[in-house]
């Protein structure tokens, strides 16, 4: 099974889309947030939401949110705390490149009809965000965050209601952002990342104890083209959507899978072999087993796939 779905800005006046980000609400719903912007990707960007309702097969016209904000926007994050509750995080640019943004945060208690007024994370300008928090066993958020300025990634922690958020662990070594958390067991944690400079493989990161430590950043075997990853697990098998490539060009996007936390992997299975940009995914898993995910082509449209594991491991 292998559904696709695009998913269109609301108006012409903004032509291009990227980065999104995607969320299923305890309703069934699902939720795809991005941001749209009419030629520079750093200027007059806006937030725009997609939903598909519970038990329907499309999507609903997208439409703008918080237009309400006079800065540029970027980056959304879509996630659900312990109490259903719906959370976005974006950066508004404070300059003209993303070493000026700063994160913020809001919520909906109506599955993303409204959103209450955005508040600052209160972290230096430059603080970058790409995939949602996880919750620990104690109920608390463990955000993968990364500093623009020095390419390095940095987990912030936050209470259930994601209302304050502090720094708690710096990743030193090589230069990684964009990390993804994957929980595989009672406390064991991955994260997967994208490299920066010339190392051109995924990269990832080990914790036994819940998210308390980390180990050193360490190479994959996967190559990686300096683009964004998305990671999941399903029945025991930690995936990894990524562009299979180290040449400069962010296509095929593809799927392979680990059943040792990325010791090694079995794939790749190619998602979208289009030869234009396809990148920046980002992946939900429901109850049944089927991912559900989005990502940008050619920075023109949001795709939406959706497939379960008889599509991916045969």
């Amino acid at each position: 099974m292998l559904i696709k779905e695009i998913l269109a800005n609301p108006a012409p006046s903004v032509s291009h889309c990227h980065c999104p980000s995607i969320v299923l609400t305890p309703s069934g719903d699902l939720l795809v947030a991005w941001y749209a912007y009419p030629s520079q990707e750093t200027r007059n960007g806006t937030l725009v939401l997609a939903r598909r309702r519970a038990g329907e097969k499309r999507f609903e016209r997208p439409r703008r949110i918080l237009s309400q904000m006079n800065s540029s926007l970027g980056n959304p994050v879509l996630f659900c705390n312990e109490n259903g509750q719906v959370h976005l995080l974006f950066v508004v640019l404070r300059g003209h490149y993303w070493d000026s943004a700063v994160v913020n945060v809001c919520h909906s208690d109506d599955m993303g009809q409204t959103w209450s007024t955005p508040n600052s994370v209160r972290q230096n300008p430059g603080m970058m965000i790409r995939h949602p928090p996880i919750a620990r066993r104690n109920a608390y958020l463990l955000l993968p965050a990364y500093d623009e300025k020095k390419n390095q990634t940095v987990i912030l922690t936050a209470d259930p209601e994601a209302t304050a958020w502090l720094a708690v662990e710096h990743f030193d070594g090589l230069e990684a952002i964009q990390g993804c958390i994957v929980r595989e067991g009672d406390a064991e944690l991955t994260m997967l990342l994208r490299p920066c400079g010339e190392t051109r493989t995924c990269l990832r990161s080990l914790s036994g104890d819940d998210g308390r430590t980390w180990s050193p950043v360490l190479r994959t075997t996967l190559p990686n083209p300096l683009s964004g990853l998305a990671a999941f697990q399903v029945d025991g098998a930690l995936c990894v959507v990524y562009n299979h490539t180290t040449e400069h060009r962010r296509y095929p996007l593809s799927l392979s899978y680990s059943k040792n936390r990325g010791t090694s992997w079995i794939g790749p299975i190619h998602i979208d072999e289009t030869p234009q940009e396809v990148s920046y995914p980002a992946f939900v898993v429901d109850s049944s087993g089927v991912a559900h995910g989005v990502y940008s082509v050619d920075r023109r449209r949001i795709q939406y796939v959706a497939f379960d594991q008889t599509w991916w491991m045969q």
